[in-house]
């Protein structure tokens, strides 16, 4: 099979039309479209539903896109490992990671992968779950760090750092006077909790926690980020949770952050790759980084 028209189908397919995934490989739309004709041909089967006035897949198509898109990242890690073999450890390492795995493990990761191994180039794209689950299985990242509890078949996740949640009080808080505090104490505030995208996360846990104290949290915001909320209780607004290593960091504008006594809540991080995929040797040595670097943080 010709793998330059392999890349071309999966472009249509990903692009939406022949008129925009030409425009995309900067080429006209006849010769990608003859381009098309002659993968059919080659391959004896129809690939698009030409019948309606949007471009669909049959599936024959559909097979051929899941498929192909395993091939060409299969033929890429192939050439990867051949440069390896023959010019050292070398290449682009691609993380994907949600941001508290950005600000407290990255960092040191890429610092120390820089004295082992400089000839590896770091790329890093950050947002939540969902985003960097979906980069995994599009192969347009090597890993992903994400902090939501699922599972998945397709996908092996491994605990890399196990951390407790602490509270976030607004300053001049009463509860700052006790020595300690329970959920149950939390009856009356006003909550501020992460939206999980994927799975189950932070705010479920408290959720849990609240309803098995006899109460149902009054939630009067939730957020996607961190450090908004933390701002946000600072203005006195309500309450919110953060991970423990948030406390490392001593800014003016955070909150203070203390432990709960009852029940003891604890938030984790996981690294994700894709299940029975090779990975180069210099993704293994990043991983092997990142899980050394992990435990540097455990509390």
């Amino acid at each position: 099979m010709d793998l330059h028209r392999l890349r071309c189908f999966i472009k249509i397919v990903e692009e939406g039309s022949v008129s925009r995934a030409a425009e995309a490989m900067n080429m006209t739309q006849p010769p990608l479209s003859i381009m098309m004709g002659k993968l059919e041909k080659e391959l004896k089967v129809s690939l698009f539903d030409r019948s309606g006035r949007r471009l669909t897949l049959t599936r024959d198509g559909e097979f051929l896109y899941q498929r192909g898109k395993e091939l060409i990242a299969s033929t890429e890690n192939m050439v990867k490992e051949l440069s390896e073999h023959n010019d050292g450890l070398r290449g682009t390492v691609t993380a994907g990671c949600i941001t508290s795995a950005n600000l407290f493990i990255i960092p040191d990761a890429v610092k120390k992968l820089r004295e082992e191994a400089p000839n590896i180039v770091m790329r890093v794209k950050e947002g939540n779950s969902s985003f960097v689950l979906n980069e995994l299985r599009n192969h347009k990242i090597d890993i992903g760090i994400v902090r939501t509890i699922f599972e998945a078949e397709d996908l092996h996740i491994s605990t890399l750092l196990t951390e407790p949640l602490l509270l976030a009080l607004p300053p001049g808080h009463p509860l700052l006077e006790k020595k300690s505090i329970s959920i149950a104490d939390l009856r009356n505030e006003k909550f501020i909790l992460p939206t999980s995208s994927h799975g189950s996360g932070i705010a479920e846990e408290i959720m849990e926690a609240c309803h098995n104290s006899g109460f149902t949290p009054n939630v009067i915001y939730w957020g996607t980020e961190v450090f908004p909320m933390l701002f946000m209780v600072m203005k006195g607004v309500g309450i919110s949770f953060a991970p423990y290593n948030f406390s490392r960091i001593h800014w003016p504008e955070l909150p203070n952050l203390v432990p709960l006594a009852e029940p003891k809540l604890e938030t984790k991080l996981s690294l994700v790759t894709l299940q029975n995929h090779y990975q180069p040797s210099t993704v293994v040595r990043f991983l092997d980084i990142t899980r050394e670097v992990a435990r540097g943080l455990q509390p």
